[in-house]
């Protein structure tokens, strides 16, 4: 039973079962404190009915017969012996709108308090979602999308969060008001009530045209946002071969196609706004006059309810007005919604065996791997890296040899077959703990538009200490010097992604940010490949001298940069081919003395 109610509300109810997800207690209390809001206004309003009674004659006491079933309220002043004179009728009216000024006092304070908790919920909720993430899933994953939803979307379900919490507050305060002029006068409230149902029918048309344009806008922007990613990751390529303008045009396209989807929500809200109005009195003077003319209803009572409806109408044009804005948003909200569980579904699988310190070796049995089912990228891998050995992956594009390197690092896990971390299956191991001791280098080094510190501690606290620890990664990689040639030394600003920096320095300063780590691994993956040939020699020294105190693992495409490793291991089409040292594989292996011999050419 509970689980049918649960896919009602989930079905029908989908962006309230989200909001309550995150908000929980805090969506209850937000909408008690706007009952509160419209009942202390609805019974200062009933007030006017006594205090109108008493200025047309000044002499009379005010009767409770007119005011319909909300006679209590001045029922219960008499109760308490008070007579109903004017002072008394205008201090109970200040007392209730005293009341309904504190409880909007609250209901603005907490709107803030709370909207504020969902941000950082959502936030919260997205960083870690992202973080657990596959990278087996990202590498497949639409950039542009996760950028857009990550930074763009989010404001856009804030957005929604704001004109939903409104919607459901301008909710209570409609049925709050319909209650009141109920208890005045059933049969007018009645025939309203009605009346705005019908109308309804009408704005449904265009809340779903609305919808609709949500969606589609949701999709221009992400296309937006993946391709201004891809105009700034390539645009020395786009700028030196003339191609950027051509670029431009798909940017201003996409432009130009989430400004029309917002105009046309434009349009639609602004119809709505001009028409609601109109119709809504439309249907009170119509009723009002059935009421009077054929039903011969109370004009007194017609009077109060007529106030409670008035109040009442200006909460349905600000909800009718607030959903419509909600639904230009709700394209972003399911958006999130599927955003997040799609990262959820696809998160990292880790073991719980937390990692210390490498000290053995790291075996690969029978291991096999493909992303989908159709073919195999490695295929029964056999292989053991020893603690403090330097090892070099080579073979000809499409080898394997970067796959083989993530699933080395724990990036993926094998499709078949083991890999055993001194005797440990790596399925067993926690990945974040193991993967913290791995220094990274990749051919595009990673430099963080800040400080040369930040960037190589990783935004550690400035103490001696870590003073210290950064000096010395600095000399370990052949940087030192230039670090304190600069103006302000250890705190020069290193420009986005390195802009300031020579090719050698930037892979330097990344090889410095490994090394402060205090790693077991060093795996370089074509770490010198994008260098000139004297500064990949100079680089190459300095990994050299790391020889013998982490273990190494370098896959090469200059060959010439191997000659000292332990061993090499040459794959051919996913397989291990050849296992042996730069000598031996020169007189054993065909394929790799063919590698060799192209490159000297």
């Amino acid at each position: 039973m509970n689980r049918t109610i649960k896919k009602i509300i989930e079905r029908n109810f989908s962006s309230l079962a989200y909001f309550y997800t995150h908000l929980r207690h805090r969506l209850i209390t937000l909408l008690v404190v706007s009952i509160m809001v419209g009942l202390m206004d609805g019974l200062g309003l009933a007030m006017f009915l006594p205090l109108l009674e008493i200025v047309a004659n000044q002499d009379a006491v005010a009767t409770s017969e007119q005011m319909g079933n909300l006679s209590f309220i001045l029922d219960g002043l008499r109760w308490i012996g008070w007579e109903l004179s004017l002072l008394v009728v205008l201090l109970t009216m200040l007392f209730f709108f005293i009341l309904k000024g504190i409880a909007k006092w609250l209901e603005t304070y907490l709107g803030v308090i709370y909207q504020q908790y969902f941000i950082r919920k959502i936030r919260i909720e997205n960083i870690n979602a992202l973080t657990d993430y596959s990278y087996q899933t990202f590498v497949t994953a639409d950039a542009g999308a996760i950028q857009n939803t990550l930074s763009g979307e989010v404001q856009r379900v804030v957005q929604g969060y704001r004109t939903y919490s409104q919607m459901l507050q301008q909710l209570v305060m409609v049925m709050t008001y319909v209650i009141l002029a109920f208890l005045a006068n059933p049969q007018f409230a009645a025939l309203v009530a009605i009346g705005g149902i019908l109308s309804n029918f009408l704005f449904n048309v265009l809340y779903k045209k609305t919808k609709r344009l949500s969606k589609s806008l949701v999709k221009s922007n992400h296309a937006f946002q993946g391709l201004l990613i891809q105009e700034v990751a390539f645009f020395k390529y786009l700028k030196a071969t003339g191609s950027i303008q051509q670029y431009a045009k798909s940017l201003k396209k996409k432009v130009y196609e989430i400004e029309e989807s917002v105009r046309r929500i434009g349009i639609l809200n602004s119809i709505m706004t001009g028409i609601r109005e109109p119709l809504m009195i439309t249907i009170v003077v119509i009723v009002i006059i059935i009421q009077v003319k054929l039903l011969g209803g109370s004009l007194s009572t017609i009077i109060l309810s007529l106030l409670f409806f008035y109040r009442g109408l200006t909460s349905v044009m600000s909800l009718q007005t607030s959903y419509n804005k909600f639904l230009s948003f709700s394209g972003s909200l399911i958006n999130m919604t599927d955003f997040i569980a799609d990262l959820k579904a696809h998160h990292d699988t880790t073991g719980d065996i937390r990692w210390k310190t490498f000290s053995n070796q790291i075996q690969l049995k029978n291991l096999s791997f493909s992303y989908d089912a159709s073919s195999n990228i490695l295929k029964n891998i056999d292989l053991v890296l020893h603690r403090h050995e330097s090892l070099a992956l080579v073979g000809e594009s499409g080898s394997g040899k970067t796959t083989l390197m993530n699933i080395l690092s724990g990036l993926l896990l094998p499709t078949e077959g083991q890999m055993i971390v001194d005797g440990i299956d790596s399925r067993e191991i926690n990945m974040r703990s193991f993967q913290k001791r791995i220094g990274y280098i990749t051919q595009e080094p990673v430099i963080f538009d800040d400080t040369i510190f930040n960037n190589v501690t990783f935004w550690e606290e400035k103490t001696p200490a870590t003073l210290d620890r950064f000096r010395k990664a600095l000399l370990k990689a052949n940087i030192y010097d230039f670090v304190m040639e600069q103006p302000t030394q250890e705190d020069a600003q290193l420009g986005n992604n390195g802009i300031n920096l020579s090719g050698g320095q930037r892979q330097r300063i990344s090889i410095a940010r490994e090394l402060f780590k205090e790693v077991d691994f060093l795996f370089m993956d074509e770490a010198t490949s994008a260098l000139d040939s004297e500064t990949e020699r100079a680089i190459q020294e300095n990994i050299d001298q790391l020889k013998g105190q982490y273990t190494i693992l370098i896959i090469a495409h200059r060959l010439a940069t191997i000659k000292n490793v332990d061993r090499v291991v040459v794959l051919n089409r996913g397989r291990v081919e050849r296992i042996g040292s730069y000598p031996e594989l020169i007189q054993q292996s065909k394929l790799f003395r063919r590698m060799v011999e192209l490159q000297e050419l």
